[in-house]
């Protein structure tokens, strides 16, 4: 048996709420879990940091997460509840996720654990929970998804500041949460449906058409919408 598949056996499968337990306190264990994902996903594009996580800090109703690469600033009042949810198994290993709700039920952040339960079990431990209803699996989209347009603006500048092989900095902005990676843009592989930018501690996943057009300014490019609203996405040149 592989110890991947160990870890499924013995860890216990489930759903639970973290009662009583302060957001910002279960973030401040997140450097005990090893390597995690640290997710953001507005509408139309997912803003995924993968490594270990150097220090948690608070200060000024903020919450400062730093790793390598990597920076997050979040508000300490934007979670109303934290979930864990132990039930997502792929490639027989098992993917631990914690996920900071706001006041609608809706999650805004989410940490996932990369090296099977143990690591976020172990930080967790003593903490108080609740048996939630394990959520049934999302139904899969069979629809065959759209090409992405060589044209797409999105792809376009991302392709760009690939071949000028400078780096640059990648934001997602979520309801007052801000996630930033920092670094040189590898590879793109338009796939799914999705643009993606692939690095080994970073993962952007673009919805193809969902960027009609960027403003440029001093803050970098930030990514438009069909409506000219900014999307959340913003791409900085070092």
């Amino acid at each position: 048996m592989t110890e991947a598949a160990q870890d499924t056996v013995e860890t216990t499968m489930g759903r639970w709420r973290l009662d009583g337990a302060d957001p910002a306190a279960i973030l401040q264990r997140l450097p005990k879990m090893d390597r995690v994902m640290l997710a953001l996903r507005p509408d139309n594009f997912m803003h995924e940091r993968l490594g270990t996580v150097d220090s948690v800090t608070t200060g000024n109703g903020r919450i400062h997460i730093t790793g390598p690469e990597q920076s997050a600033d979040l508000p300490a009042d934007a979670f109303a509840s934290v979930v864990l949810d132990i039930s997502t198994v792929m490639r027989d290993k098992l993917y631990p996720r914690l996920e900071f709700l706001d006041a609608a039920d809706e999650r805004i952040f989410s940490v996932t654990g990369l090296e099977g339960a143990a690591p976020m079990e172990t930080a967790l431990a003593g903490l108080p929970r609740t048996p939630l209803p394990t959520e049934p699996p999302a139904p899969r989209d069979t629809a065959d998804p759209a090409e992405i347009d060589p044209t797409d603006p999105g792809l376009a500048l991302l392709e760009q500041l690939q071949e000028s092989a400078r780096p640059v900095t990648i934001t997602a902005e979520l309801s007052g949460l801000t996630q930033n990676w920092q670094g040189t843009i590898e590879k793109i592989v338009p796939m799914g449906g999705y643009i993606n930018v692939m690095t080994k501690g970073f993962h952007l996943h673009l919805a193809g058409g969902s960027v009609a057009g960027w403003k440029t300014d001093a803050d970098g490019h930030r990514a438009l919408d069909t409506n000219g609203a900014p999307t959340g996405l913003r791409v900085t040149p070092a």
